[in-house]
């Protein structure tokens, strides 16, 4: 049996989702994952100072021999309240620029933008705090929620799945 050899076909590229919009593109996996280790080293940098300064007021107590326990206990009350203004500094930081602008100064370096879902506009302030839940969710359980936007044909991730959230890169 002699059959004809079948056909040569060339590989092709395979073509990039559509955008949203025109002039509008789904973030760069590449860019997306940049733009949040950025994030994570200011937010970072930013729990690291303040947590020095809620050192302050203990070593003052320290040096000076410590004026007695109610000296102590002040400089203690001072060192927890700098530590819950340190760590909501951290957890602010995502929703505030989320919502004020639709990016962090990460994002801002890769023209990324993180809009709703269902018409592109900016964020409330609770789909800003439920994205940033989602964050934690998407991390949780061996980080298969930022895993996941490499499968979402719209390059969603976990966070943006449960805010009804989408990054997306202006040209």
């Amino acid at each position: 049996m002699t059959g004809a050899p079948p056909p040569t076909v060339a590989w092709e590229v395979p073509q990039e989702p559509a955008g949203p919009a025109p002039g509008v593109a789904f973030a760069p996996h590449g860019e997306r994952f940049a733009a949040y280790f950025l994030d994570g080293l200011v937010v970072a940098a930013l729990y690291i100072v303040m947590s020095l300064i809620a050192f302050v007021p203990l070593l003052v107590v320290g040096r000076s021999g410590g004026g007695g326990s109610g000296s102590t206990a002040g400089a203690v009350v001072a060192i927890l309240l700098f530590f819950l203004l340190a760590f909501g500094v951290a957890i602010a930081y995502f929703p505030y620029f989320w919502q004020k602008s639709g990016q962090t100064p990460g994002m801002r370096l890769f023209r990324l933008h993180v809009v709703r879902d269902r018409d592109g506009g900016t964020l409330s302030w609770g789909t800003a705090w439920l994205r940033l839940l989602g964050l934690y969710v998407a991390g949780t359980v061996f980080y298969l929620g930022f895993i996941w936007v490499f499968v979402d044909k719209r390059r969603r991730g976990w966070h943006d799945l449960i805010a009804g959230t989408v990054v997306i890169k202006r040209s």
